[in-house]
């Protein structure tokens, strides 16, 4: 599990507002370029982020799998395709989580976190030296978050 945190000078529900929409996710989270939501609403919802990884055309589909207004959002990887074709498989398992924690009136504690489940021992050693990478897009994420919920 990579995890970072940043306090961030907003409250909860000003900063529930930008990490609950999807329509928001390509102006904070690092990873999307552009989202699309495929069906529903809050728990359970179901979007697709694209971007660029490694040089190619990257989209993930993801499920909502946890969502506490105001405090908690979890999503999980559904599926990933890289140029249009399936990734791929290094991770059974990958989530993202987001939580907030009101620290006073006028600021959050935000902490995310990225974990993942390796689909084996090659690939477990393939993604510990991916781990530097996943911190920094945590640490921009969380810097963009902080600049969109604090300039309006």
């Amino acid at each position: 599990m990579i995890e970072r945190e940043r306090t961030i000078p907003a409250g909860a529900a000003r900063i529930w507002e930008v990490v609950a929409s999807a329509d928001c996710l390509p102006q904070w989270y690092a990873r999307s370029a552009k989202v699309e939501v495929l069906e529903g609403a809050g728990l359970g919802r179901r979007q697709r982020i694209s971007s660029t990884w490694q040089g190619q055309e990257s989209e993930v589909d993801q499920v909502v799998t946890a969502f506490e207004p105001g405090r908690l959002l979890e999503w999980r990887h559904e599926a990933e395709r890289l140029g249009g074709k399936p990734a791929p498989r290094f991770a059974l398992e990958t989530v993202v989580r987001i939580k907030l924690e009101a620290d006073g009136q006028a600021s959050t504690r935000v902490v995310m976190e990225s974990r993942q489940r390796p689909a084996d021992l090659d690939k477990e050693r393939a993604m510990r030296g991916n781990t530097e990478y996943l911190a920094k897009m945590l640490e921009t994420s969380l810097e963009r978050l902080e600049k969109l919920v604090t300039n309006g």
